[in-house]
């Protein structure tokens, strides 16, 4: 749960200020140079293929609130209240540090943290609902990655993957509902009635089969909150090549 936390501020500081390398953090060059240096490492440890290449998951954990902190005037629309953010994320640090120091947390601080982290993926998706005219009821899918280093999402879209059968292929779907109902992820193709992974887990495995070459195949992404009242779904499109074995 610390690295969802985590990640759910990466993933709002690329939302507001950009995930390139030149992005305005405004920490210091030495910040930015060992967040670089901690991504090449990465990238050597994993035969040059890098998971995940933005350089905003290199930084450390207390890096992320000096970056919300010095860019504000751009987070308080969603944030609201800077001292109730500052306060939540030392509680957050602290529960972080007992994990990381081989300390199991007790349930009330798992349940503390279970709720410092659904109080912020509920801001950042109350904050897109009301800005794209919508109630605060619908999930949104906020991020997709893949095992070949591929992100797609807001202001994100990759070159179109090269896949062969035999592969084995993976996707993780970061989503959020603003009610906390239980999400069901799904992966399908058009037309194509033996495949498809339908699950509540966000980490969707699958080997590419013979039935699936194509030039430009589109995988459909889904998730969505299967015992609510109404339709509740968010759908993400990935196109990939895909070539015979």
């Amino acid at each position: 749960m610390t690295n969802v936390y985590e990640n759910t501020l990466r993933y709002l500081i690329i939302d507001v200020i950009g995930g390139d390398d030149d992005a305005p953090f405004k920490v210091s060059n030495d910040r930015v140079e060992k967040w670089k240096e901690k991504r090449e490492i990465e990238h050597k440890k994993n035969n040059e293929i890098s998971f995940e290449k933005r350089l905003i998951y290199y930084s450390d954990f207390y890096d992320l609130r000096t970056i919300i902190t010095k860019n504000w005037e751009l987070f308080l629309p969603i944030l609201k209240d800077k001292k109730r953010f500052e306060v939540f994320f030392s509680e957050a640090e602290n529960l972080r540090n007992t994990v990381a120091h081989g300390r199991n947390l007790t349930l009330s601080q798992e349940n503390l943290l279970h709720g410092i982290t659904s109080d912020i993926k509920n801001l950042i998706t109350i904050y897109h609902n009301k800005n794209e005219m919508k109630d605060d009821f619908f999930i949104r899918i906020s991020k997709v990655n893949d095992n070949l280093g591929n992100v797609w999402g807001e202001k994100i879209s990759p070159k179109m993957p090269v896949l062969r059968v035999g592969d084995e292929y993976e996707l993780v779907v970061e989503a959020n509902d603003p009610k906390g109902r239980e999400i069901e992820y799904e992966v399908y193709i058009l037309g194509t009635a033996d495949f498809g992974v339908k699950q509540t887990n966000p980490r969707m495995n699958f080997t590419i089969t013979n039935e699936l070459v194509s030039k430009a195949r589109t995988l459909y992404v889904t998730a969505r909150t299967p015992f609510s009242e109404y339709e509740n779904q968010d759908l993400l499109t990935i196109h990939v090549t895909i070539l015979p074995k």
